[in-house]
């Protein structure tokens, strides 16, 4: 397949307080926020060489805005449109500004079965050897793994599933079913998949609904410390947790989750599992955690 995705480049979150993300991102994440090209209403958050990895836009609710997925280069963005339109997906051709704001030479948007909304593109642009953590974080595990993962919600797990393995080229990582949240309710499952790159995982499927439309998104860093400092800082400052301290089975992670602004989780992670992209033999699990993780639901 031609059109295989190759990272998670960046997030954007629709969010009705914009500020209030602004010493969240900088002050608890270790984030660099790029000064010159965010304003009131919009905020562009370093991770690297990239200009920008998580981006935040005022709008009226908290919502996913958009997950932006690379392509290797031009010929392997126009395969996967020629996918996209064979499976009779609505797609829109991104302008010239929208590629300039987000750094790409080409984009175009789409949404998943699911209504999940995507963006691909191919070839980042504006890339600056300038990044520093207001924070000292020696550097996020970025690269060619990308950003990292987000889990995003698709009921209709199946087809959402087939979806981005087919059209979109993912590959499979992980099976996860764990017990029903409530009596008569169905099993939980997390179809984990990865990109052409060594992350474990760059998506995951969630078999329920989600009102923020992104069940939680992870910035890995280099160092257990730098985990532990940063729940530090999130304790510290009384944010409350969506999960506490533990390690992951099927991707290795040591994390916890906070709960950012808006109801947003973000997992805060160390030491994720890397495979051969091309010869890694998809899991089953039953169990998510090795230890800890002990998880408590957010009020969005």
């Amino acid at each position: 397949m031609t059109n295989k995705v190759t990272s998670l480049a960046y997030i954007t979150l629709i969010a009705d307080d914009v500020s209030a993300w602004k010493s969240f991102g900088t002050d608890i994440l270790g984030l660099m926020l790029d000064e010159e090209a965010s304003d009131a209403e919009n905020l562009y958050f370093r991770m690297d060489d990239h200009p920008s990895r998580l981006i935040i836009q005022q709008g009226s609710e908290n919502k996913l805005g958009t997950l932006g997925w690379e392509f290797a280069n031009k010929a392997a963005y126009e395969a996967v449109l020629a996918s996209l339109q064979a499976a009779g997906v609505t797609v829109v051709a991104g302008d010239v500004a929208g590629a300039e704001l987000r750094g790409v030479a080409e984009y175009s948007q789409s949404v998943d079965p699911a209504g999940n909304p995507f963006e691909v593109f191919h070839t980042r642009t504006k890339l600056r050897n300038d990044f520093a953590s207001p924070l000292d974080i020696r550097a996020f595990v970025t690269g060619e793994l990308g950003m990292g993962h987000a889990v995003i919600p698709a009921p209709n797990t199946d087809e959402t599933h087939e979806f981005y393995k087919s059209v979109l080229g993912f590959g499979d990582s992980d099976n996860l079913v764990l017990p029903p949240p409530a009596e008569g309710a169905p099993d939980m499952n997390v179809r984990f998949m990865h990109a052409a790159n060594p992350r474990h995982h760059s998506l995951a499927l969630f078999n329920f609904p989600h009102p923020l439309g992104l069940v939680h998104l992870i910035l890995e860093v280099g160092t257990m410390d730098e985990v532990g400092a940063c729940l530090d800082r999130v304790q510290k400052a009384g944010l409350p947790l969506m999960a506490t301290l533990g390690r992951h089975c099927n991707d290795n992670m040591v994390s916890f989750y906070v709960v950012g602004p808006g109801g947003f989780a973000i997992e805060y992670g160390y030491d994720g599992l890397q495979i051969d992209p091309q010869t890694f033999t998809a899991t089953e699990s039953t169990v998510g955690d090795i230890w800890g993780h002990d998880y408590a639901p957010i009020e969005v």
